[in-house]
């Protein structure tokens, strides 16, 4: 019951890692979001609609973030808070980025693309 409450007062129709923190949020609230960040950290989304996982900012393609794994990507992504179904609307993937994939970013992205061809989105929700 608490979660619902909880749900309901802060996070109403946006996920876990949408919600940021505002001034008249409770100390208990404020507290929770100090350790979002961490949590986000350590664990690792399943993908099945892909729908509730970050593409770039979360754990689910390797050990770390996208983000991370694709640094010189990720600095010029123009949506960095996409969802992973989001992304995968499209053929190709709807990525846009800020300038042009030269270079090591094309060496980057190629990379990347290959490994996302194997990625299969289901209708259930992603899991933790």
């Amino acid at each position: 019951m608490w979660a619902q409450i909880l749900r309901n007062k802060y996070l109403q129709t946006k996920t876990l890692a949408q919600v940021t923190v505002r001034p008249t949020d409770s100390p208990f609230w404020k507290g929770l979001m100090r350790t979002k960040d961490l949590f986000f950290r350590r664990v690792k989304f399943l993908i099945d609609n892909g729908m509730s996982t970050r593409f770039w900012e979360d754990t689910w393609l390797g050990e770390t973030p996208l983000a991370i794994q694709y640094p010189t990507l990720y600095n010029i992504v123009q949506h960095k808070q996409d969802y992973v179904g989001t992304v995968f609307q499209t053929i190709p993937p709807n990525i846009q980025f800020r300038r042009a994939l030269v270079g090591e970013r094309w060496a980057a992205w190629m990379h990347l693309v290959r490994r996302l061809i194997d990625v299969q989105l289901s209708d259930q929700p992603d899991s933790m």
